[in-house]
């Protein structure tokens, strides 16, 4: 390869493979050396990147003489993606090279394939309850002998698949509103146990009708934080009826604020604890997931959407705080959630 272009190589930010006709490696830039480990010069292609699709275009850039543009996932790499641009070329001694400028679009193909299974996820939620309510619909309109006990038992089930797709809806608009960071969330001073105590007041039938007690202990030295109180009162509603729906009836939850030094920081810390069914070790990095349910029927059953969670993580995100989930099957749960403060 000539200087000239062994420099121009070099220089680009992405990386850049030369090879020979015989598919030999025969130079590469600092970026190729960064991504890839075990390469060298004189080393195979093939055994740096396995690709059906990069093989068969680097065939055409030798025969054709051309220059080609591929993607491709190598079969080596199960989760990388490239764009390769395969440029030609031919020395004056008639030996030829193709130089392979490699983009990672690893990123792009994980986002579109997240954007996928949400639409996806999206569509099945929503088709369900529809499908059960114009199956109802169809009956009632073809059924002529049907008594008022009977109507009234497929009007209720009715209403309650379309209360079912009014709270995913909501749910919806508010992780749409919490993942865009291109709009601030309005700051302001506030006491965070009035907050705590509000969820709870919101969800006070709930936790009467499984008989169960919250026990509130509050620590707190310095009681001011500036935050977003609508998104914030969102966080442990949702933390607080997750507890409930999994809380066995006639146990306890018990709800902790302290003040506490995290990452260098003071920050206001919230536990709500559960006496509930626990969950698995293998799940909880998956909780906070987009439509991620252990059981998904009773999930639904419970008039769980699946996005409660999420939503929890992205208000926490948007507030520089964090969230933790510990957990003991048959023991109960704990959830953590720190956010810093303006001593006061």
């Amino acid at each position: 390869m000539k200087k000239n272009i062994k420099r121009l190589v070099d220089r680009v930010p992405i990386i850049a493979i030369a090879i020979d006709s015989h598919r030999n490696i025969t130079y590469y830039n600092n970026s190729a050396k960064q991504k890839f480990l075990f390469l060298e010069e004189g080393r195979d292609i093939n055994l740096v990147l396995r690709s059906t699709e990069l093989n068969t275009f680097i065939d055409k850039c030798f025969g054709e003489e051309k220059d080609y543009t591929v993607e491709f996932q190598p079969s080596n790499f199960d989760d990388w993606y490239f764009l390769a641009n395969l440029l030609f070329f031919s020395e004056a001694d008639h030996q030829s090279e193709i130089i392979i400028f490699l983009t990672d679009q690893t990123f792009l193909y994980s986002y579109e394939k997240m954007r996928t299974d949400f639409v996806a996820n999206v569509s099945h939620e929503l088709r369900t309850p529809l499908s059960s309510i114009v199956g109802y619909i169809e009956t009632i309109k073809n059924e002529n002998n049907l008594d008022k006990k009977t109507t009234n038992k497929f009007l209720d089930i009715m209403e309650e698949q379309a209360w079912r797709m009014s709270r995913l809806v909501e749910d919806l608009l508010l992780l749409s509103k919490y993942e865009a960071d291109d709009k601030p969330l309005d700051f302001r001073e506030i006491e965070v146990v009035k907050l705590v105590e509000s969820a709870i007041d919101n969800l006070k039938l709930k936790i009467e009708e499984k008989k169960l007690q919250v026990v509130f202990n509050n620590f707190l030295n310095n009681k001011i934080i500036s935050l977003n109180s609508d998104s914030i009162i969102q966080v442990f509603i949702n933390i607080l009826d997750n507890a409930i729906k999994y809380s066995n009836e006639n146990s306890s939850i018990f709800i902790k604020l302290n003040n506490i030094i995290l990452e260098e920081n003071n920050h206001i810390h919230i536990q709500i604890e559960d006496q509930g069914e626990g969950i698995a070790k293998e799940h909880l990095h998956r909780l906070t997931e987009r439509f991620y349910r252990i059981d998904k029927n009773r999930s639904r059953d419970l008039g769980g959407t699946g996005l409660g969670l999420s939503i929890v993580k992205h208000i926490i995100n948007r507030h520089n705080g964090k969230l933790t989930i510990s957990s003991e099957p048959e023991k109960g749960s704990i959830f953590n959630v720190y956010l810093p403060i303006i001593q006061k």
